[in-house]
């Protein structure tokens, strides 16, 4: 209990803080406070200086993912003890989850069965269907994944871009984009698997909310909420950037609330329309089993479940405590645990220090962050966070005039991307 309160505690007062950031955004501003939280800025063009072509962007992460595919071949053939082909050294990429989304595609929801049961309800079904759609262009079902989740990638990155380039110079855009891309967990953006699809969509989702464009935010919105769970999420900085833009609190009250509640009423049908993609997944589950909550009866198969994230961050340490010398402790709970530490670290810096920072956007890394750590048997965190860009583009605005530290940063990640990815093919559970 005295371990759960002290781990609580700075998360609660963290939540303070970007609230109070997000209430001085609104208009409410107390005496004292003008030097403590900056106005909220409302972006209508990318902030000063250059800004790379998208084609660009697109261009160089695309190749990224063509060289990291070309070593993961290469780390295969090395190490395979055995002649291979060129189509049994790509399929010995398919890991893990990246199985489940192949059968998915190949079998459909109803037929990938398993006791019985249709377990694999619980694998949110966009990029299921975007992949048996890619299959008619490339038969091979998990080149089609990859090449997808490739381009998907490749598509996030340029929204990632453009989002930090609404408040940021283009060197931190840059950075943003560098940090993001050599992650040492980013390898999944190449996988069979839902990091590509959710790096687009929610990175739209939430360039387009910034920018007001409430249509487009929600289509892409309903996408990122048929893609993953976490998807619906799009919908805090959406809130709070409209918030931001009308200023309910500013004096005189009355008209301002009034205002607001006009401009409210305008975006609802659009704001809300993330919503249908997670009807669209409970459709989808009364479809196969008769039950729209089908998913939180298959969850027990896979053990997971909600869970409040101090006691989720104590099994951790303990797990981490138990496999310390074995390849578990080095491969799932040690990154867990220190990339808690590293993300919420990022979120204080950001909501104290960086006054460029979107109060909307700190405020979806830190919901981002905590949903993703409230799991009750969380195995693939370092996987989770490779999409919540957030914490990418507060990095590259800490290191921009630290340049030692910037490229100390990015060093250790191209390294720990290489030792993780090599992990990942050896059959570790990096998952």
């Amino acid at each position: 209990m005295a371990a759960d309160i002290l781990i609580t505690l700075p998360i609660a007062a963290l939540f303070v803080l970007i609230a109070l950031r997000c209430l001085y955004g609104f208009g409410w501003q107390p005496a004292g406070l003008e030097k403590a939280f900056p106005r909220w800025r409302v972006p209508t063009s990318p902030a000063d200086g250059y800004a790379a072509p998208g084609w660009k962007v697109f261009t160089l992460t695309l190749g990224l993912r063509v060289f990291l595919f070309a070593a993961s071949l290469c780390w295969v053939w090395l190490q395979s003890g055995q002649a291979l082909s060129l189509g049994e050294a790509v399929q010995s990429l398919c890991r893990w989850d990246a199985a489940h989304y192949i059968n998915l595609a190949e079998q459909g929801y109803d037929g990938y069965v398993e006791n019985g049961q249709h377990l694999f309800l619980v694998f949110y079904p966009a990029y299921v269907w975007l992949l048996r759609a890619a299959r008619v262009l490339i038969p091979h079902t998990l080149l089609a994944g990859m090449v997808l989740s490739s381009l998907c990638y490749a598509g996030g990155c340029c929204f990632v871009y453009r989002l930090a380039r609404l408040f940021y110079p283009h060197a931190v855009a840059r950075d943003g984009v560098l940090f993001l891309s050599l992650f040492p967990f980013s390898f999944f953006f190449g996988a069979a698997m839902t990091e590509g699809l959710f790096l687009l969509s929610t990175g739209a989702a939430v360039y387009y909310a910034c920018r007001g464009k409430w249509l487009p935010f929600g289509l892409w919105g309903a996408l990122a909420a048929l893609t993953r769970m976490t998807g619906v999420l799009v919908l805090a900085p959406a809130i709070l950037t409209l918030l931001g833009r009308e200023k309910p609190l500013e004096s005189p009250l009355g008209p301002s609330l009034a205002r607001t509640g006009k401009r409210l009423l305008r975006t609802l049908p659009c704001l809300l329309l993330p919503l249908l993609g997670t009807l669209g997944y409970l459709a989808l589950n009364y479809a196969v089993d008769g039950d729209p909550f089908a998913f939180l009866t298959h969850q027990e198969h896979w053990y997971q479940g909600p869970m409040w994230v101090s006691r989720v961050l104590r099994y951790v340490w303990d797990y981490l405590l138990h496999f310390w010398n074995a390849s578990n402790g080095w491969a799932i709970w040690l990154p867990t645990l220190l990339l808690f530490l590293l993300c919420f670290g990022l979120l204080l810096w950001g909501t104290l220090r960086d006054r460029r920072a979107d109060p909307g956007l700190l405020a979806y890394g830190f919901c981002y962050l905590m949903a993703n750590y409230s799991l009750s048997w969380l195995l693939s965190a370092g996987r989770y966070l490779s999409c919540g860009f957030v914490f990418f583009l507060l990095a590259a605005s800490l290191t921009e005039n630290r340049p030692n530290l910037r490229r100390g940063l990015l060093a250790g990640e191209a390294v720990l991307l290489g030792i993780y990815l090599c992990g990942h093919l050896s059959g570790a559970q990096i998952m």
